[in-house]
Protein backbone atom coordinates (compact mmCIF):
# COMPACT_ATOMS: atom_id res chain seq x y z
CA UNK A 1 0.00 0.00 0.00
CA UNK A 2 2.44 2.29 0.72
CA UNK A 3 4.70 1.90 -2.50
CA UNK A 4 1.32 2.81 -4.28
CA UNK A 5 0.51 5.46 -1.68
CA UNK A 6 3.95 7.62 -2.15
CA UNK A 7 3.62 7.77 -5.75
CA UNK A 8 0.31 8.75 -5.82
CA UNK A 9 0.60 11.49 -2.58
CA UNK A 10 3.54 12.94 -5.08
CA UNK A 11 1.42 13.60 -7.97
CA UNK A 12 -1.26 15.12 -5.97
CA UNK A 13 0.92 17.35 -4.82
CA UNK A 14 2.45 18.12 -7.87
CA UNK A 15 -0.58 19.97 -9.26
CA UNK A 16 -1.51 20.96 -5.59
CA UNK A 17 -1.63 25.13 -6.41
CA UNK A 18 0.76 27.76 -7.06
CA UNK A 19 3.10 27.39 -4.05
CA UNK A 20 6.53 27.72 -5.38
CA UNK A 21 9.68 25.65 -3.95
CA UNK A 22 12.36 27.79 -2.37
CA UNK A 23 15.68 27.57 -0.85
CA UNK A 24 14.84 27.36 2.86
CA UNK A 25 18.24 26.27 3.86
CA UNK A 26 20.98 28.52 2.46
CA UNK A 27 20.98 30.10 5.36
CA UNK A 28 18.11 28.11 7.35
CA UNK A 29 14.60 29.61 7.65
CA UNK A 30 10.68 29.35 8.27
CA UNK A 31 9.11 31.78 6.01
CA UNK A 32 6.26 30.76 9.25
CA UNK A 33 8.46 32.54 11.45
CA UNK A 34 8.20 36.40 12.64
CA UNK A 35 5.53 38.96 13.63
CA UNK A 36 4.17 38.45 10.26
CA UNK A 37 5.22 35.74 8.93
CA UNK A 38 3.00 33.11 6.88
CA UNK A 39 2.81 29.76 5.95
CA UNK A 40 5.26 28.27 3.15
CA UNK A 41 2.87 26.03 1.36
CA UNK A 42 5.19 24.44 -1.35
CA UNK A 43 7.02 23.48 1.92
CA UNK A 44 4.24 22.42 4.18
CA UNK A 45 3.07 20.03 0.89
CA UNK A 46 6.34 18.90 0.87
CA UNK A 47 6.46 18.09 4.48
CA UNK A 48 3.03 16.34 4.27
CA UNK A 49 4.35 14.67 1.78
CA UNK A 50 7.33 13.30 4.62
CA UNK A 51 4.86 13.24 7.52
CA UNK A 52 2.70 10.98 5.75
CA UNK A 53 5.90 8.74 4.16
CA UNK A 54 7.75 8.58 7.26
CA UNK A 55 6.34 9.94 10.32
CA UNK A 56 2.92 8.46 10.00
CA UNK A 57 3.93 4.91 10.62
CA UNK A 58 4.33 5.83 14.15
CA UNK A 59 2.92 9.78 14.99
CA UNK A 60 -0.49 10.23 14.93
CA UNK A 61 -2.05 13.68 14.13
CA UNK A 62 -5.87 13.45 15.52
CA UNK A 63 -6.71 17.04 15.21
CA UNK A 64 -5.88 16.72 11.57
CA UNK A 65 -8.83 15.76 9.19
CA UNK A 66 -8.00 14.84 5.16
CA UNK A 67 -10.37 17.97 4.26
CA UNK A 68 -7.62 20.15 6.03
CA UNK A 69 -5.26 19.44 3.25
CA UNK A 70 -7.15 22.07 0.91
CA UNK A 71 -5.77 24.76 3.00
CA UNK A 72 -2.69 23.56 1.76
CA UNK A 73 -3.37 24.22 -1.60
CA UNK A 74 -4.83 20.91 -2.72
CA UNK A 75 -8.57 20.79 -4.43
CA UNK A 76 -10.91 18.50 -2.50
CA UNK A 77 -11.10 15.71 -5.55
CA UNK A 78 -7.04 15.83 -4.63
CA UNK A 79 -7.60 15.59 -0.77
CA UNK A 80 -10.00 12.92 -1.63
CA UNK A 81 -7.65 10.69 -3.99
CA UNK A 82 -5.26 11.00 -0.78
CA UNK A 83 -7.83 9.81 2.02
CA UNK A 84 -8.76 7.06 -0.49
CA UNK A 85 -4.94 5.47 -0.89
CA UNK A 86 -5.29 4.98 3.37
CA UNK A 87 -6.77 1.98 4.93
CA UNK A 88 -8.07 2.87 8.29
CA UNK A 89 -7.25 0.30 11.59
CA UNK A 90 -11.13 -0.96 10.89
CA UNK A 91 -10.32 -2.11 7.29
CA UNK A 92 -12.41 0.85 5.79
CA UNK A 93 -11.31 3.74 3.67
CA UNK A 94 -10.44 7.08 5.00
CA UNK A 95 -13.21 9.96 3.47
CA UNK A 96 -12.43 13.61 3.49
CA UNK A 97 -13.59 13.69 7.09
CA UNK A 98 -11.83 11.39 8.81
CA UNK A 99 -9.04 11.66 10.85
CA UNK A 100 -5.96 11.60 10.03
CA UNK A 101 -4.83 7.75 10.22
CA UNK A 102 -4.08 6.76 13.51
CA UNK A 103 -1.01 4.09 14.06
CA UNK A 104 -1.86 3.41 17.41
CA UNK A 105 1.79 2.19 18.20
CA UNK A 106 1.87 -0.18 21.28
CA UNK A 107 3.48 2.03 24.50
CA UNK A 108 6.29 -1.21 23.96
CA UNK A 109 7.02 -1.00 20.26
CA UNK A 110 10.27 2.15 21.61
CA UNK A 111 10.51 0.35 25.09
CA UNK A 112 7.99 2.29 26.68
CA UNK A 113 8.17 5.47 25.02
CA UNK A 114 5.08 6.02 23.09
CA UNK A 115 5.33 8.27 20.40
CA UNK A 116 4.06 11.34 20.96
CA UNK A 117 0.83 12.84 18.47
CA UNK A 118 2.34 15.73 16.16
CA UNK A 119 -0.88 17.95 15.98
CA UNK A 120 0.46 20.73 18.39
CA UNK A 121 4.21 19.51 18.60
CA UNK A 122 5.33 23.12 17.52
CA UNK A 123 3.10 24.40 20.40
CA UNK A 124 3.97 22.51 22.94
CA UNK A 125 7.90 22.75 22.32
CA UNK A 126 9.80 26.18 22.68
CA UNK A 127 11.01 27.27 19.41
CA UNK A 128 8.88 24.95 17.93
CA UNK A 129 9.76 24.40 14.33
CA UNK A 130 13.29 24.82 15.10
CA UNK A 131 13.23 22.42 17.91
CA UNK A 132 11.51 20.08 15.35
CA UNK A 133 14.20 20.81 12.83
CA UNK A 134 17.63 20.41 15.04
CA UNK A 135 16.25 16.88 16.60
CA UNK A 136 15.64 15.52 12.81
CA UNK A 137 18.69 16.79 12.24
CA UNK A 138 20.67 16.27 15.38
CA UNK A 139 21.17 12.42 15.84
CA UNK A 140 25.15 11.89 16.09
CA UNK A 141 27.92 9.71 17.17
CA UNK A 142 27.81 9.23 21.07
CA UNK A 143 30.14 11.70 22.99
CA UNK A 144 33.00 9.93 25.21
CA UNK A 145 31.86 9.34 28.85
CA UNK A 146 27.66 9.24 27.42
CA UNK A 147 26.60 5.55 28.46
CA UNK A 148 23.53 4.95 26.51
CA UNK A 149 19.92 3.63 27.58
CA UNK A 150 19.43 0.34 25.76
CA UNK A 151 18.03 0.53 22.51
CA UNK A 152 18.11 4.69 22.77
CA UNK A 153 20.03 6.89 20.13
CA UNK A 154 22.28 9.78 21.11
CA UNK A 155 20.63 13.23 19.68
CA UNK A 156 22.11 16.60 20.52
CA UNK A 157 18.81 18.50 20.14
CA UNK A 158 16.87 16.02 22.78
CA UNK A 159 16.25 16.64 26.29
CA UNK A 160 19.00 14.70 27.86
CA UNK A 161 20.66 13.83 24.40
CA UNK A 162 19.28 10.13 24.54
CA UNK A 163 15.94 9.59 22.73
CA UNK A 164 14.22 6.08 21.74
CA UNK A 165 13.09 7.15 18.03
CA UNK A 166 15.93 5.51 15.65
CA UNK A 167 16.67 8.63 13.18
CA UNK A 168 13.83 8.78 10.66
CA UNK A 169 14.95 10.47 7.39
CA UNK A 170 17.45 9.42 5.35
CA UNK A 171 18.18 11.26 1.87
CA UNK A 172 15.70 11.01 -0.67
CA UNK A 173 13.35 9.03 1.53
CA UNK A 174 11.02 10.41 -0.73
CA UNK A 175 10.59 12.26 -4.35
CA UNK A 176 9.65 15.86 -4.19
CA UNK A 177 7.31 16.96 -7.11
CA UNK A 178 8.56 20.28 -7.36
CA UNK A 179 12.10 19.05 -8.17
CA UNK A 180 13.61 20.04 -4.68
CA UNK A 181 16.53 17.91 -3.75
CA UNK A 182 15.36 15.52 -1.26
CA UNK A 183 18.15 15.60 1.24
CA UNK A 184 17.70 14.52 5.12
CA UNK A 185 18.01 18.40 5.98
CA UNK A 186 15.25 18.85 3.61
CA UNK A 187 12.80 17.27 4.60
CA UNK A 188 13.21 18.10 8.06
CA UNK A 189 12.69 21.89 7.40
CA UNK A 190 9.86 20.88 5.12
CA UNK A 191 8.16 18.63 7.94
CA UNK A 192 8.74 21.61 10.54
CA UNK A 193 7.01 23.94 8.37
CA UNK A 194 4.13 21.37 7.83
CA UNK A 195 3.83 20.90 11.49
CA UNK A 196 3.47 24.38 12.00
CA UNK A 197 0.58 24.89 9.91
CA UNK A 198 -0.79 22.17 11.76
CA UNK A 199 -0.47 23.25 15.23
CA UNK A 200 -1.68 27.18 13.87
CA UNK A 201 -3.69 26.33 10.76
CA UNK A 202 -4.91 29.70 10.75
CA UNK A 203 -1.67 31.54 11.57
CA UNK A 204 -1.27 33.17 8.06
CA UNK A 205 -4.47 34.53 8.62
CA UNK A 206 -3.64 36.08 11.65
CA UNK A 207 -0.69 37.55 10.87
CA UNK A 208 -2.37 39.37 7.87
CA UNK A 209 -5.29 40.63 9.67
CA UNK A 210 -2.39 41.64 12.50
CA UNK A 211 -0.56 43.73 9.62
CA UNK A 212 -3.20 45.40 8.53
CA UNK A 213 -4.33 46.25 12.03
CA UNK A 214 -0.78 47.76 12.18
CA UNK A 215 -0.71 49.77 8.91
CA UNK A 216 -4.19 50.95 9.93
CA UNK A 217 -3.49 51.95 13.15
CA UNK A 218 -0.12 54.05 11.83
CA UNK A 219 -2.51 55.85 9.61
CA UNK A 220 -4.81 56.56 12.60
CA UNK A 221 -1.66 58.02 14.00
CA UNK A 222 -0.43 59.95 10.87
CA UNK A 223 -3.90 61.27 10.90
CA UNK A 224 -4.65 62.35 14.66
CA UNK A 225 -0.85 64.37 14.40
CA UNK A 226 -1.47 66.33 11.28
CA UNK A 227 -4.54 66.88 12.50
CA UNK A 228 -3.20 68.43 15.98
CA UNK A 229 -0.80 70.21 14.38
CA UNK A 230 -3.18 71.69 12.01
CA UNK A 231 -5.84 72.46 15.11
CA UNK A 232 -2.85 74.35 17.32
CA UNK A 233 -1.63 76.38 14.15
CA UNK A 234 -5.13 77.64 13.86
CA UNK A 235 -5.83 78.54 17.35
CA UNK A 236 -2.81 80.29 17.92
Amino acid sequence: MRRFFAPLLAIGLATAGTAQAEDTLSPLHFQSQGAFGSIDKAAAQRGFLVYQTVCAACHAANALHYRDLEALGLTPDQAAGIAQGVKLADGSTATLDSPFKDPAMPASAFGGALPPDLSSIVAQREHGTRYVYALLTGYTTVPDGVTMLPGHFYNAAFPGGQIAMPPPLRDNAVTYADGTAATQQQQAADVAEFLTWAADPNLSTRHQIGLRAVIFFVFLSVVAIVSKRKIWRESV
